[in-house]
């Protein structure tokens, strides 16, 4: 890579190679289709997580995010745990 005043069709192309690749690992990695699954280790407190959202958060109300979490934090303190319960109540239209 080097720095040019002048654009040229290769400049572009390898511009856009580097995209695809970039997007293509992204992917494989999971940080598009996958996300919403709760990591193996976080499933048990996650679900005891959702559980504590349920009860805490009636059905019609709202809940500001920080608040929610900060709530969670005092009583589960795991931050990752609380992430993941929330990320997947979302993606099962559930919260």
């Amino acid at each position: 890579m080097h720095l040019q005043t002048v654009v040229t069709k290769r400049h572009v192309e390898e511009a856009h190679r580097l995209f695809k690749i970039s997007t293509m690992n992204a992917a494989s990695s999971g940080l598009s289709s996958h996300s919403g699954e709760v990591p193996h280790e976080l499933q048990g407190i996650c679900r005891r997580i959702e559980e504590a959202i349920k009860r805490r958060v009636a059905i019609g109300t709202r809940i500001s995010y920080p608040k929610l979490q900060s709530e969670l934090l005092g009583r589960f303190n795991n931050d990752r745990a609380i992430e993941s319960a929330i990320i997947a109540m979302v993606k099962r239209d559930e919260f």
